[in-house]
């Protein structure tokens, strides 16, 4: 991400947070180490990946502690991360679930996207810029997965004992091909 960040949306928490819990989510997140937030920080340094954002203070609460809020007006790149440092080691634990979305939109047109946060997950994605193309060529953009279904399915074909005009293919691909178009 660039240097400025600007941040839209906010994550609910199930059930709001005690008031012991949203003064600690904010010791967390402003990397205050107190007594409270030793546990979290002790787990992070446990963690596989032990990074804390070099930001402080992206993330804020709602007045009834039932939201994370991202930092407003211009911000800084990290508050995915601290919202998944927060959510794996601090509000999981103690039985918190979260919801919502929150984009952002950085200085340059790559730098852009959205965390995602459902139940006990949180997870970063950069938006994708695909130039498809001149109108009189273009070039259809497929993702990963897709183009690997489409070669499973094309590699399951088989026309012997059919007519010129069926083909029959394996069903698994097929599944596999219809799960991913109810996501389109």
């Amino acid at each position: 991400m660039g240097y400025s960040v600007s941040y839209c949306g906010d994550i609910n928490v199930e059930p709001s947070l005690t008031e012991e819990d949203a003064a600690t989510f904010l010791e967390i997140v402003n990397d205050k180490r107190t007594d409270r937030t030793k546990d979290f920080f002790d787990r992070i340094a446990a963690s596989p990946e032990a990074q804390i954002p070099y930001s402080v203070g992206l993330l804020e609460l709602s007045e009834d502690a039932s939201q994370i809020l991202p930092e407003t007006d211009e911000s800084r790149a990290g508050a995915g991360t601290w919202l998944q440092l927060v959510v794996e080691h601090f509000l999981v634990p103690k039985g918190y679930s979260v919801e919502g979305e929150i984009t952002w939109n950085g200085d340059e047109a790559e730098d852009r996207g959205c965390i995602y946060a459902q139940g006990q997950q949180v997870e970063v994605v950069d938006d994708r810029i695909e130039n498809p193309g001149p109108s009189w060529s273009p070039a259809a953009y497929a993702s990963p997965g897709l183009k690997e279904i489409i070669g499973k399915l094309i590699a399951s074909a088989d026309n012997t004992g059919c007519s010129p005009d069926l083909i029959v293919v394996a069903a698994a691909d097929i599944e596999a091909l219809k799960t991913m178009s109810q996501g389109l």
